[in-house]
């Protein structure tokens, strides 16, 4: 914050004129959605589920990631855990509803029945089966985590949340208290733009004036300061009533004169507003579609129906009219036009510092795959 009061009065310390470019194939090749599917999306952890989508035992919620389908439990002894959707005997899914709470899982096709922690419970006419291994006939597992209230599943190899954020993101979510969250609202949507190009859209402010000027414009100086935590990205942006106590530090509050956005590598982003954050994750459809589920998380605490009605509508009016008709739309837009030609590249200035950190993490983590 000290950093954004100063910047407010002398903004060279935080931008700084520079033009780069970004080769428009990385929205439109298919083999680089391949790539990132195989490298990037498959070794790190992803936030599929918030904790409080689980609260009972029997719950789940169910998720695919490129050619994974995933499915994700509460069990009777109160572990999340995640497994690849697919019966073990011929590979149909299990579940198809989103979510839903269940004692045991059950295949359509055979009825071979499982627990919710995995564990292979039924088999009909099993002695039609010379011989059967329970145990490795169990649901094929997904390393998974619990941590700041997200449910975290890593495709392959082991996963350490903790790690993967690194200190100072890890510090700043429990700092805000995020285990102690709940969701109170969620929407999916598909969007006929790549991944990237909606990631984008928050891993930069320049266009706050422009696209949101009848939305959000009107509460915000066109300000925003960064820290690169790589992969991460932290950001804070200044509302105008920063000004009001700018000089006076004993007055600054976080979450009512400033709004701090996350860009969590590589596809979920947090946006934290004064009294409820938005939890955007974005999964590839394909090379020109992405659905994208926001969820609206606020402190585990009882509201009263006043206030209930006020975060309803603070919430439709990020979701349906920043996000869907400003953010989303315009990712849509920038899309149809990328194979006219018009442009080989897309070029970068000062304040597009953000979007510039977010491609070369992805364009490291391609090197590294």
């Amino acid at each position: 914050m000290r950093r954004l009061t100063k910047a407010i009065d002398d903004p060279r310390d935080e931008v700084r004129s520079r033009s780069t470019g970004l080769s428009v194939t990385r929205y439109l090749d298919p083999a680089e959605l391949a790539q990132e599917r195989e490298t990037i999306f498959r070794k790190r952890p992803l936030v599929i589920a918030h904790a409080s989508e689980l609260e009972a035992p029997g719950d789940f919620v169910t998720a695919r990631m490129g050619e994974v389908p995933i499915l994700v439990t509460r069990a009777q002894d109160g572990v999340v855990r995640a497994f690849v959707n697919a019966c073990r005997h011929r590979g149909a899914r299990l579940v198809d509803a989103e979510r839903g709470c269940k004692k045991l899982l059950t295949c359509p096709y055979h009825a071979w029945t499982y627990k919710t922690d995995g564990s292979l419970f039924r088999i009909p006419h099993e002695e039609a089966f010379d011989t059967l291994d329970h145990d490795s006939l169990a649901l094929a597992p997904l390393a998974t985590e619990v941590r700041h209230g997200f449910v975290w599943v890593q495709l392959e190899g082991e996963i350490d949340v903790s790690e993967f954020l690194g200190s100072t993101l890890d510090d700043d979510f429990e700092a805000f208290g995020l285990a102690d969250h709940r969701m109170l609202a969620q929407t999916t949507r598909t969007t006929p733009a790549n991944w990237k190009l909606v990631m984008d859209a928050f891993a930069e402010g320049y266009h706050l004036e422009s696209l949101h000027s009848e939305s959000l414009a009107r509460f915000f100086l066109p300000l925003a300061v960064l820290d690169d935590c790589h992969p991460h990205i932290r950001q804070m942006g200044a509302r105008k009533s920063l000004l009001e106590v700018k000089s006076d530090e004993s007055r600054w509050d976080v979450r009512r004169h400033t709004t701090v956005f996350y860009d969590l590598f590589p596809n979920t982003v947090l946006v934290f507003h004064p009294h409820w954050l938005s939890a955007l994750t974005m999964v590839p459809l394909a090379v020109d579609g992405v659905s994208v589920t926001h969820r609206m998380l606020a402190p585990d605490i009882e509201y009263d129906d006043g206030t209930k009605e006020k975060l309803d509508k603070s919430f439709r009016h990020i979701d349906e009219q920043v996000f869907e008709k400003e953010d989303l739309h315009i990712a849509a837009s920038i899309q149809s036009t990328l194979a006219s030609g018009a442009n080989t590249r897309v070029l970068l200035g000062g304040l597009e510092e953000g979007m510039r950190l977010f491609h070369a993490a992805r364009d490291r983590a391609l090197a590294e795959g």
